[in-house]
């Protein structure tokens, strides 16, 4: 299977309505750089210890803060590399309708994310 049909399955499972998606890992006193950052860090460790659900719940917050915010591209640059840029804005908007459905996802990871074309990313998002 590609990864575009991976992604797609794992989005077409029916979600157990139980499910919360988890707290930010920040709080609304901070700035937002220092969200960013905070996030980031819980990405990153997520990911070191292959904590496949918490890095996407994190790349999906990281995302959320990335286009909701007043920062421009190159602040968030100066915190997030290119490659947890790109895969936290692709996590939000595969997950923007529905985050709770990461929960459900069996085999998506950030990466398989990240190795997805950008017309499959649009075609995902348009599916959903």
């Amino acid at each position: 299977m590609t990864p575009y049909e991976i992604v797609l399955q794992d989005l077409l499972i029916e979600g157990n309505s139980s499910h919360e998606l988890q707290d930010e890992p920040y709080s609304d006193e901070m700035d937002d750089k220092t969200k960013i950052h905070v996030t980031y860090r819980c990405l990153l460790r997520a990911q070191r210890l292959k904590q496949r659900i918490p890095a996407l719940v994190f790349a999906y917050f990281l995302g959320q803060l990335i286009e909701q915010k007043e920062l421009t591209k190159k602040q968030v640059r100066q915190i997030v590399s290119e490659h947890y840029y790109w895969i936290s804005v692709r996590v939000y908007y595969i997950f923007e309708t529905s985050p709770t459905q990461i929960y459900c996802t069996v085999n998506t990871t950030v990466n398989l994310i990240r190795s997805l074309k950008q017309n499959e990313i649009k075609q995902l998002v348009l599916e959903i």
